[in-house]
């Protein structure tokens, strides 16, 4: 088995969705922690918060990676260059996994070593916990790639919307990369996954459900981000991240509201 960290980004502390989250981790018969770590970034009060909950529901070992800088990328970033493990994952604290995701990750990694970026289809559900649509399951439909479950630069480019929270990444990769963009806000994964591409690493989306994803939480992180951005700046965010994976580094991006 490849040894695993979980990251959980932490803005605020919302015991109810936490206790949800932190209650879908199940590594099997892992109970000695020997392959996993809970990794909680965020503000020090939030964080310990966080890891008395985790104590209460289970026996995995966590760590607080302190961080008062509360933007997603800037939390991921910080987690990922302190990562100790070959992989990570990330676990946004309103989502859950699936109760195969682990067991699957690991024997897809155990045959496929040559994947930087492993996605899982996603189920997308309201608050009240209702499916609304499914994520990522457009990479195994045979009329989008020539390889199913491969995401390529073309593939890419006539598609944008995949979902990366949940999935399985390789560590080095993702540092040597360069990690995720603050400038490119509401972009930030989908510049990553142009980058990955046009870095030669490969991406694969499998063919099984393992994550749920929380969508239009009034509270949450993204959608605040959201509506703070008109259509206008959010299709210059898209083609600025077409424009921008030939770098590495995070650059000054403006955008310019044009005058009616």
């Amino acid at each position: 088995m490849k040894k695993i960290t979980i990251i959980v980004p932490l803005h605020e502390y919302n015991e109810q969705y936490l206790k949800r989250a932190l209650s879908s981790i199940n590594f099997g018969e892992t109970k000695n922690n020997k392959y996993y770590e809970i990794l909680f970034v965020g503000p020090q009060d939030v964080c310990e918060q966080a890891e008395q909950l985790n104590k209460s529901i289970n026996e995995y070992e966590t760590r607080i990676l302190v961080n008062n800088e509360t933007d997603f990328q800037t939390q991921i970033n910080k987690a990922v260059f302190d990562c100790v493990t070959p992989y990570f994952s990330i676990l946004e604290y309103d989502d859950v996994y699936t109760n195969n995701y682990f067991k699957n990750m690991q024997e897809f990694i155990k045959k496929h070593s040559e994947y930087s970026v492993v996605l899982p289809v996603n189920e997308y559900v309201t608050t009240q916990e209702e499916i609304v649509s499914f994520g990522n399951e457009i990479a195994l439909d045979p009329s989008f790639t020539d390889e199913i479950g491969v995401i390529g630069m073309e593939e890419l480019q006539l598609f944008m919307d995949f979902n990366c929270t949940g999935g399985l990444f390789k560590t080095e990769d993702f540092i040597s990369l360069g990690g995720l963009k603050k400038s490119l806000k509401i972009a930030a994964w989908y510049e990553f996954l142009l980058r990955t591409c046009y870095k030669t690493k490969k991406i694969y989306v499998l063919p099984k459900i393992g994550y749920v994803h929380t969508i239009n939480r009034e509270d949450s992180y993204m959608n605040s981000e959201q509506k703070n951005i008109t259509q206008e700046e959010g299709k210059f965010l898209i083609d600025t991240a077409r424009q921008e994976y030939f770098f590495k580094e995070d650059r000054n991006i403006t955008f310019v509201q044009t005058q009616e």
